[in-house]
Parts: C-alpha cells; sequence; structure tokens
C-alpha cells in the first residue's frame, strides 16, 4: 500500500479536487467543496480596511484603532513579545497578554491567541513590500529578535539590525503564528522576538453583516437577522416585522395600516385601527369625523371654528356655556323657536318679542319697529322702561290690555 502523499493532496484539495489514491492524476480527482470555513473566519467589512494612506507607524500609537463611519476596522501593534512554544523556539504565538518565558503548549489554542491580521494583500501594489513601521507604511509585518527584555512591547531598545529577514520565517496572518525555517534562524534562549503588525478587528459573518452593494432575493424567500443596519432599503413587496420597527431618518411610505387586518389603505393613505396619540401639534387641511356620540377635554387653549361669515356650524342637542357668548354679528332664528335668556343686552332689538312670563322689558337702547305682544297693565307685566323715538318710530299696530290708557300716554310722554 502506497503512502499519503502529502503534497499532491494539499495541491488537490486547494484545487477543490478530492484526494483518494496516488495512483489517480489530479485530472481524475473528483471536483468537491474542500474548505470548512466557519462564519466568524470571514470578514463582512474587509472593504473598510485602507488600501493606501495607513494611519499608524509609530511606537505612540501601540494599541491605536482605525475607525471609519463608528465602525472599528483595523488595531497598530507596535513590537508586541510574542510567546514563544514549550517544545522549542522555532514557533512563537502572538497572545496578549504576553504568556510565560517558559513556552506555552502548543497543541491546544491559548484563550488569549491573536487572530485575523491584516496582510500585504489589502494594500495597494505599490506598498506590497511596504512594513507597518515604514514612513510610508504598508501591511507587512515587521519582526524582531533581541536579548533586551519586555514585559509586553519593546519601543526603545531595537533597531533595524535586530529585524528578522522574511526569508528565515513563516508569518500566519490569520492564525498569528510565526514559525522559523530551521532551529538556526530561530532566536536562541536568550533572546525573545517582537513583532508589529495591524490586526483586523471588524466584524466577521458571525459577529455583523456590512454590505457595501445591493442585496437582492425572490419574494418567496425567508430570512432572519438578530439586526440589519443599511444605508438604504427598498422592498418591492410585502415586508414583515414582528416586532418593533425603529426608524431613526427620513421614512417613504405609500400606504401605511396600523393593525391586525392586511387590507391595504390605499397609495398615500394611512389607516390607524387602534388609538392614535399626538404629544406635538397635530395639522391638518379638513378635519372629519364620523362619531354619533363622544367627549373633548380641553385642560387650556382656544378653538376656532370657520375662517369666513359665510360658514354654517350646525348642532344638534343642547350647547351649555359656562362663561359668556359673545356674537359679533347677528342672531337670528325662526318664530317657533324658543329659548330662555337671563337678560339680552342689544342696541336694536327687531322683530316680534313675545314676554309672556316677564315683568320687565328693558331697553338700552331703540325699540324699533315691530309687535309688542304682550299683556300691559297687568299685575305680571306691568311696566315698561326704556325710550322711545316718536319722530322715527311708527306705532301702527295694536297696544291691547292696557287698563288704563292714561298711564299708556304718560308712559309714551304724552
Amino acid at each position: 500500500m502506497a503512502k499519503i502523499d502529502s503534497g499532491s493532496k494539499s495541491s488537490r484539495l486547494l484545487a477543490s479536487r478530492r484526494y483518494t489514491h496516488d495512483t489517480l492524476t489530479t485530472a481524475q480527482e473528483s471536483f468537491t467543496n474542500v474548505l470548512d470555513l466557519q462564519s466568524s473566519e470571514i470578514y463582512t467589512q474587509a472593504h473598510l480596511i485602507p488600501t493606501s494612506s495607513l494611519s499608524h507607524s509609530g511606537s505612540t500609537q501601540f494599541g491605536a484603532v482605525y475607525s471609519t463611519g463608528g465602525q472599528n476596522v483595523t488595531k497598530y501593534w507596535y513590537r508586541h513579545k510574542l510567546t514563544p512554544s514549550n517544545v522549542n523556539n522555532e514557533t512563537w504565538f502572538f497572545i496578549n497578554p504576553t504568556g510565560s518565558d517558559d513556552g506555552v503548549g502548543a497543541q491546544l489554542i491559548n484563550d488569549n491567541q491573536q487572530i485575523n491580521f491584516v496582510s500585504p494583500k489589502y494594500s495597494v501594489a505599490a506598498l506590497a513590500t511596504s512594513t507597518v513601521e515604514d514612513a510610508t507604511p504598508g501591511y507587512l509585518a515587521v519582526v524582531y529578535k533581541s536579548s533586551d527584555v519586555s514585559q509586553s512591547f519593546q519601543s526603545q531598545s531595537l533597531s533595524s539590525g535586530d529585524i528578522v529577514s522574511t526569508n528565515d520565517y513563516q508569518f500566519d496572518y490569520k492564525t498569528g503564528v510565526v514559525q522559523f525555517i530551521n532551529s538556526s534562524s530561530a532566536p536562541p534562549d536568550a533572546e525573545y522576538v517582537y513583532m508589529s503588525a495591524y490586526q483586523y478587528i471588524g466584524t466577521t459573518l458571525a459577529t455583523g453583516l456590512d454590505i457595501s452593494g445591493n442585496v437582492s432575493g425572490s419574494s418567496a424567500s425567508t430570512g432572519s437577522f438578530g439586526r440589519v443596519e443599511a444605508t438604504a432599503i427598498t422592498v418591492s413587496n410585502d415586508l414583515t416585522v414582528t416586532d418593533d420597527l425603529f426608524v431613526d431618518d427620513f421614512a417613504r411610505i405609500d400606504a401605511l395600516r396600523v393593525g391586525t387586518t392586511s387590507t391595504d389603505p390605499g397609495d398615500g393613505h394611512a389607516y390607524i385601527e387602534g388609538n392614535l396619540t399626538v404629544a406635538g401639534t397635530l395639522t391638518s387641511q379638513e378635519f372629519h369625523t364620523e362619531v354619533t356620540s363622544g367627549s373633548i377635554l380641553f385642560t387650556s387653549g382656544s378653538t376656532i371654528f370657520g375662517d369666513s361669515i359665510d360658514d354654517t356650524h350646525e348642532i344638534t342637542g343642547s350647547t351649555t356655556i359656562s362663561g359668556s357668548l359673545t356674537v359679533q354679528s347677528n342672531v337670528s332664528g325662526s318664530a317657533v323657536s324658543t329659548g330662555s335668556f337671563g337678560r339680552v343686552a342689544a342696541s336694536t332689538v327687531e322683530g316680534t318679542l313675545v314676554t309672556a312670563a316677564q315683568t320687565n322689558v328693558t331697553s338700552v337702547g331703540t325699540v324699533g319697529t315691530g309687535v309688542w305682544n304682550s299683556t300691559f297693565g297687568s299685575t305680571s307685566n306691568s311696566i315698561i322702561s326704556g325710550s322711545f323715538t316718536a319722530a322715527s318710530s311708527s306705532i301702527d299696530t295694536r297696544i291691547e290690555g292696557i287698563a288704563d290708557p292714561i298711564a299708556m300716554a304718560i308712559a309714551l310722554g304724552g
């Protein structure tokens, strides 16, 4: 039985082919899905990583975070002290806080292991070989080895002579592991390893979805999201929200229905099945109500009905006024209407005045033409006080029930 050819297996898996027998060629193997990626491994804000004009490159910026649009994207590590493996000095781990100088186990992943570092593939081509410490920085990590001891990071004692050639080690930007190619290039026991690098701290598929382009789907598709953030969302079909919906900015809705039924109120209309509470001012060009009974309570304020003299307001039923009633124009009614007033004051009273139950009719102005239909001279209606203008008034109707004509003459100034 032939042994497994690890080189052939790796190349076939990377080419999305299975590896079954070493006797088969790569072309004879079947295509398949070979990558097993977790959602935490997929960057969803990779488009926010700067490709040039990196903002950090010096010792004073250790731990500095690059943010854009309120989103943290990258973190800058300056000469951070790495932790060796407890097996040998050929493997070092980017752990924060830095682990013991005696090393940590390599078979288990340390809880403080840092991952997701930004590689030169995210920069423009002109910065592909530029390190994170250059005057015009790129994303190429810098590795130092030195006998100078520092608990966490070394900023003063390291020099360009302590930089390790990229030919002597490999750095896995995804897992944060440095491997020297052999024992001769690895640092001796008296030396330590330091590194400067950029780390991706933006969202992954496990922590958030950030889409710079469009998202499309069929109306039959169903999706569930814990949270959705977008600069614009266009829904061409129905949008169902089973919980609260918060909109921080402008929302354009051609028709809105608040309630449990699914009837479309029509474009430009809103229908609310329950109550509507307005904390501010409600402004409307027209206001219509369709209630047979109801009450309105105002703690303060004034109410104006109509905006023109020819407006008509109809009230069916009784009207109670606890204050005063001021009429700036005429009050009119039919002859069959009956009203009761405690006092009526007017400059001119015209028409037919019936005072069957009043003992005094007082006019502060001029009593004009008309018929006074009462029983003057009786005990119940004995006094008419006020003034008459004889020149302008004509009494061409009957005055009935006066017991004493002389008293009437005296009352009229005759």
